[in-house]
């Protein structure tokens, strides 16, 4: 199992046993990309590439489960499908730890016009649902909603209806 960390230090995680070792009080806010798709995982990278965000990248439930103990995950984007499990998957293991954290699901195509998807998304808690093209002011919206302290622990991030807190700001 690999997890691959981008950020605007561009450190990498070479293994799950060394997730432990990040300094969490000299990175941001931390974004978990969850989905096996590797064209997600560009694109949401390069989108939060400008911003001051550490993103790891989980292809699978056990690297999902791994991160959200070890690490203080602010927003989590989920694509349909992982290795080993689906979104459906990963909010059901949000729900059992009780963690607050805005979880978005991740469409690689374009939205359906009779927008099922997204009311089924809804339905199960999703705090957004994106479709590609991604739209930069989505991607903003949704990091100003999640926060930006480095210091927050899954359980200290506000309740969606509480969210509103602004901090998102451009790397230099």
């Amino acid at each position: 199992m690999r997890v691959v960390a981008a950020s605007p230090g561009n450190a990498n995680i070479a293994d799950l046993q060394n997730i432990e070792n990040i300094d969490l009080h000299k990175c941001q806010t931390t974004v978990l990309i969850a989905t096996n798709d590797p064209e997600i995982h560009g694109s949401m990278s390069e989108l939060l590439a400008p911003y001051s965000v550490r993103t790891l990248w989980s292809r699978g439930m056990e690297e999902v489960k791994h991160i959200l103990a070890r690490q203080n995950v602010s927003v989590c984007f989920c694509g349909f499908w992982l290795l080993d499990g689906t979104y459906r998957d990963v909010f059901r293991y949000l729900r059992l730890r009780r963690a607050e954290i805005p979880a978005v699901i991740v469409c690689a195509r374009s939205c359906p016009h009779d927008y099922r998807d997204y009311l089924a998304a809804l339905n199960i808690s999703a705090f957004d649902f994106i479709c590609h093209p991604y739209r930069k002011t989505d991607i903003e919206r949704i990091l100003n909603s999640a926060g930006n302290a480095p210091s927050r622990s899954p359980s200290a991030i506000p309740p969606i209806s509480g969210a509103g807190a602004s901090g998102l700001r451009k790397a230099s």
